[in-house]
């Protein structure tokens, strides 16, 4: 099953790219319905971001080691490091908190928007080239340790309030969709270290942020 996933990888990019995309529209399409409800746009701002992130790895399968494809890559770990931190207003409103705590998240979610932006700024890529498609990654020997101990601290946490979050509201609304939602994040990125497909492990983190937004359309859905 892995390796015929890994054969077709590209394929499953560029699908995965087009998800995003129809996703990102419904979402400002809800939103433009509810201007006074945030959710819809916060997540079509998570939707653009994992779509980049899509279609640069496609391109990936087509540019292979080249200057373009390293400039289109660098912002994929500052949209990264931007994007993820929306995912704690999404768990504030979605658990209708009063405006003093929505001001707090608000500037919580600002300031890890900006460190996560800062640390995928001061990332080195080297090129690696594996299941029909080259991708650039953190070179380990020429970024910062810092980076590389802050980039996974960055990703979890909002992964964390999402999974609690959707506990509660599970257990005060019935609603499970942010739950799963988390879960699945959780799960898929760690598919890999778990069965020791190390390689695999960008390609079973995306399974799990694409199953995260089709959740998350439910839910926005759910409350147009």
């Amino acid at each position: 099953m892995i390796q015929t996933v890994l054969v077709a990888a590209p394929v499953v990019l560029w699908l995965m790219a087009a998800i995003y995309m129809i996703l990102f529209f419904l979402f400002l399409k809800l939103a433009q319905g509810e201007p006074r409800h945030p959710i819809p746009l916060l997540m079509a701002g998570v939707a653009f971001g994992l779509c980049y992130d899509a279609v640069v790895l496609g391109l990936g399968a087509f540019l292979g080691d080249t200057k373009l494809l390293r400039l289109l890559s660098y912002p994929r770990y500052i949209l990264h490091g931007a994007m993820v931190p929306l995912l704690i207003p999404i768990c504030a409103h979605a658990l209708d908190a009063n405006k003093k705590v929505l001001k707090a998240v608000g500037i919580a979610t600002a300031v890890l928007a900006l460190l996560g932006v800062y640390t995928g700024s001061r990332i080195k890529l080297k090129a690696l080239d594996y299941a029909g498609i080259t991708r650039f990654i953190a070179d380990t020997d020429l970024t910062p340790k810092w980076v590389g101990h802050l980039m996974p601290v960055l990703s979890v946490l909002p992964t964390i309030v999402l999974i609690l979050c959707g506990i509660v509201l599970w257990k005060k609304k019935g609603r499970k969709e942010l739950t799963l939602s988390g879960l699945l994040m959780l799960v898929f990125s760690g598919i890999g270290p778990a069965t020791g497909h190390l390689a695999e492990t960008f390609l079973f983190s995306m399974f799990g942020e694409l199953g995260m937004m089709i959740w998350f359309w439910i839910y926005a859905k759910h409350d147009e």
